[in-house]
């Protein structure tokens, strides 16, 4: 028995001395008052009594066990649990910016406090300061207060503040934390979104809980702390204004602009542009005000838009002042406002007198200044008149340029004189309309076309025959007088009869060239010009030395092979690659297996093709539907022909542009914001810097060329004058945005379905991002900071806290329950209340969605009216057919049954058929 006992106390011995603590290496954020700390790992075989701790901060004096905390173990054995003892602190922070790592640097089994049994130590935990908020019982508005700051203490260091707000206040919702993270001071920016309320009704607004990272805490019990007294809005703050920039087009220096809305102040109101334009005989002055219109006037030398570089665009007011402060009258916290008006630059043309020849010029430019390259289409108005489209057409090459191209069978004067434009619009409306000075600018001299005589007996009219370089069209027809047997053309590109291409002089007045087996018309897009005629073995030059144009040749086109995927409704646009495009009004694609009604061309580059999917649509036919399939199902979206304005291009075998994928389920991308589909992304998903401002001119870009109001040297002399008039509208830290509208709102303007990426799946390493690193500048501190978590790095640099892109096993103290402390010490027991903080996914169902007012206009009314009345036949026809059932239920004879037979009714109707001096026919039967 001895023996026995002996070798079981050695085994024991033994077992204590080749024993290993090893603690899972996850940070905890907790506060320095937390009541618990929990360090989860396995070796923990003692008793709690005797559990050896060295824990402390860096810098200061270890905690001591039963002085400052109190050890037990897990029930479940895996792991200990450390609790503060009252009015301790796990670390000092008066000296120190949080977080302040928590480190176990030695773990030992009592008695033999000598052998360390952790094998090297390990931070257990990241300390905050415990937080508190400051009261504030200012007053702000339910809407017209863009803004709120909350201050307190234990914020600097926070990557994140979550608020628990009484009444609740959703965030990412209602408001948006602008904060700059980590932040540097005890405060904390919130903005209100547009069409939320900092509360539903007036009262006050208190904070009963905040989470600066290491959990909720209740601040003053259930009461909470009062940061705001917020009141109804006041009646100056129901000012409205209407967005006008599709019916009031200006130029730049034009005197008057009108903003039309309600509620304004007919004794005065003070506004504010976007671009920073000042009133009081700065830029503008009023000069008239009344409820639903205000007319201002432009100071001489003043522009509404001044970097006309940038112009065509929208004049933007973001804010009205009737009396009670500014009030913003669109998303001002998104820089959006209401656009009141299209702003174009003056434009100007220069004179010139270059000759044309009257039919043999095939174009000419004009030089001058102003000329729009979107939004609208230059008019002018010729002396002689011309008639655009008819005549000629126009192509802005650039704000100072345009192309002037003569139509075929058309000339610029019927007799030799100058040609001279006697007004322009650079506008869409009619009232853009600019006479030009005197009788008007001279642009051409117009001289004879050059006799036949003096050309060989050989005329050839100008042509503008659209060809591809080799692609279709295989001939060009030429027409003329005078053409023979054996005379040949000098061309531009320089082509040679018989080796690019073979003449076929058909008649007198006709020509055909055929190109040859794999030559080109040009090598790329351009004109075909005729400069001369050889006739008896005489070169004859054409129309001087311009020579006359005979075809337009257009590059061919190809689409390049792609394999993208496109869900089957949730993709909005797609793309298509490759060369020698044209124009929307000249592209025509077809899709296999697309319904051709079910997309349209959004927009053509050289290289691209954008093409939309219509509202209601699929990219699938309803027969081919992928709802039922598997996820892994793939169809082929393919272009089996083009047109890029020379006629259809069939490809002998379809090219594949990409693959028709189930849609994506779980994924929220609608188009129930406010500015849907105004060509900007509104959600807050996509940078400033991607929108397609050159396209959609909406964004106020003043700021390229300089706002309003800055510091510049005016007189040349050094000395800077001027400067922003700041009032109390404007708010620091303006750069911080809250986007117009909820993120997944605006789906089709922020790319689709496809531009919300999908972390859980791996990472195209054709990409080349990195998928695993620690080169994010908050590593391992036990929270996810690339785009999955806080945001603050690179997509997959924080490896150890996030977990590779597509694994996303996050190391955050949230995601497992047994880091949550049993014991209500400091949070709540309201799930819902807490929801508030957990974000936009947990919050969907509270996002209002916007609703489109059609206006119940007189067209609405007729139909409610009209279906009234279908419910009133309706019932009258249903009380009847009971009524004639009951009595057939009974026996009786049932009414008017005789009515509906033919052969009662036939004679009487030929009776009355001659006073009635109506038609008969033989299928004719009346009741």
């Amino acid at each position: 028995m001895f023996i026995f006992q002996a070798l079981a106390t050695f085994a024991c011995v033994c077992s204590i001395a080749l024993a290993e603590v090893t603690v899972l290496k996850t940070v905890q954020t907790v506060y320095d008052k937390s009541p618990k700390i929990r360090i989860r790992g396995s070796g923990f075989d003692a008793e709690d009594h005797n559990i050896v701790l060295t824990i402390g901060a860096t810098g200061q004096d270890p905690l001591k066990v039963d002085k400052d905390f109190m050890i037990s173990k897990d029930a479940d054995g895996d792991g200990i649990i450390l609790k503060l003892i009252g009015k301790r602190k796990w670390a000092d922070l008066s000296e120190r910016t949080p977080p302040v790592a928590l480190i176990l640097s030695a773990v030992y089994f009592s008695p033999d406090t000598k052998k360390n049994l952790l094998p090297e130590p390990v931070i257990v935990a990241q300390i905050l300061d415990t937080p508190s908020v400051d009261e504030n019982e200012d007053v702000i508005y339910q809407t017209a207060t863009n803004e709120l700051r909350i201050n307190g203490t234990g914020f600097i260091g926070a990557k994140k503040v979550d608020f628990y707000f009484k009444p609740p206040l959703v965030k990412e919702v209602a408001y948006e934390d602008v904060s700059p993270y980590p932040l540097q001071k005890d405060e904390v920016i919130l903005r209100l979104r547009h069409n939320y309320n900092w509360r539903d009704s007036a009262g006050e607004l208190s904070v009963v809980g905040i989470d600066t990272g290491g959990g909720p805490v209740k601040l003053n019990g259930d009461e909470g702390v009062v940061v705001a007294n917020v009141e109804k809005n006041l009646d100056a703050h129901a000012v409205r204004v209407e967005a006008t920039v599709d019916s009031q087009h200006l130029y730049a220096d034009d005197p008057t602009l009108v903003i039309t809305g309600s509620n304004f102040n007919e004794i005065g109101n003070n506004l504010r542009f976007a671009n920073g334009i000042l009133g009081n005989n700065v830029n503008y002055t009023t000069v008239s005000t009344t409820d639903e219109k205000i007319t201002v006037r432009l100071v001489p030398g003043s522009f509404w838009r001044k970097n006309f570089e940038n112009l065509p665009g929208a004049l933007t007011l973001l804010a009205v002042n009737t009396g009670e402060g500014f009030v913003a009258v669109g998303p001002t916290n998104a820089g959006k406002g209401r656009d009141v008006a299209m702003i174009y630059e003056r434009p100007a043309i220069f004179s010139d007198n270059k000759k044309i020849f009257r039919t043999h010029s095939h174009e000419f430019h004009i030089k001058g200044s102003g000329f729009p390259m979107t939004f609208s289409k230059v008019q002018l108005k010729f002396s002689p008149p011309l008639v655009r489209d008819v005549d000629y057409t126009v192509r802005v090459v650039d704000r100072t340029d345009m192309e002037v191209t003569l139509l075929d069978k058309r000339q610029w004067r019927g007799e030799p004189g100058p040609l001279i434009v006697t007004a322009i619009n650079a506008r869409v409306d009619e009232a853009g309309w600019i006479t030009l000075p005197g009788e008007g600018i001279h642009v051409a001299e117009v001289v004879e076309d050059i006799d036949s005589q003096v050309t060989g007996g050989v005329e050839v009219f100008p042509m503008g025959v659209k060809v591809y370089q080799s692609a279709k069209q295989e001939q060009i027809v030429i027409t003329g007088t005078g053409f023979k047997d054996g005379m040949s053309f000098v061309l531009d590109p320089d082509m040679k009869v018989g080796v690019d291409y073979d003449l076929d002089i058909q008649s007198k007045n006709k020509a055909v060239m055929r190109l040859r087996s794999g030559k080109k018309w040009r090598q790329d897009s351009g004109f075909i010009i005729a400069k001369a005629v050889k006739v008896d073995k005489k070169e004859y030059a054409l129309a001087g030395s311009e020579g006359i144009r005979i075809a337009i040749v257009l590059a061919d086109p190809t689409v390049t092979a792609a394999k993208d995927t496109y869900h089957e409704s949730q993709s909005k646009l797609i793309v298509i690659s490759g060369s020698g495009f044209t124009n929307v009004a000249d592209t025509k694609i077809n899709l296999r297996p697309t319904s051709p009604g079910s997309y349209k061309i959004l927009g053509v580059l050289d290289d691209a093709i954008r093409v939309q999917l219509k509202p209601d649509k699929d990219w699938l036919p309803s027969y081919m539907s992928l709802k039922d399939e598997d996820d892994s199902k793939k169809i082929l979206l393919q272009v089996s022909s083009i047109d890029t304005g020379a006629g259809e291009i069939t490809f002998d075998e379809p090219i594949t542009i990409g693959f028709i994928v189930k849609d994506r389920e779980g994924v929220t991308c609608d188009d129930s914001c406010e500015f849907a589909f105004d060509g900007v992304c509104d959600d807050g998903t996509e940078p400033n810097d991607q929108y397609y401002y050159k396209e959609n001119r909406r964004y106020q870009d003043d700021d390229m060329g300089g706002f309003y109001g800055e510091a510049e040297d005016v007189d040349g002399d050094g000395e800077v004058y001027g400067g922003v008039n700041y009032d109390d509208y404007y708010m620091a830290n303006e750069d911080y945005e809250v986007s117009a509208c909820v993120e997944g709102t605006d789906c089709t303007d922020c790319g689709g379905v496809d531009a919300i990426v999908d972390y859980s799946k791996p990472l195209d390493p054709e990409l080349g991002l990195t998928s695993c690193s620690n080169t994010c500048i908050y590593p391992r501190d036990g929270v996810c900071d690339d785009p999955r978590g806080t945001k603050y790095c690179e997509l997959g640099t924080d490896c150890q806290d996030c977990g590779p892109v597509g694994a996303d096993n996050f190391t955050r103290s949230d995601d497992d329950g047994w880091w949550d402390d049993d014991d209500d010490y400091w949070t709540f027991n309201d799930g819902n209340f807490l929801d508030q903080a957990k974000g936009l996914e947990a919050n969907r169902h509270k996002v209002k969605v916007f609703t489109r007012d059609d206006g119940a206009g007189p067209a609405a009314m007729f139909l409610v009216v009209l279906e009234g009345m279908v419910y009133t036949v309706g019932a009258i026809f249903a009380a009847a057919a009971l009524y004639l059932l009951n009595r057939w239920y009974k026996g009786q004879s049932v009414p008017f049954m005789n009515v509906f037979n033919p052969d009662l009714n036939v004679a009487h109707d030929f009776e009355l058929a001659p006073t009635k001096r109506m038609p008969i026919t033989p299928d004719v039967i009346r009741t």
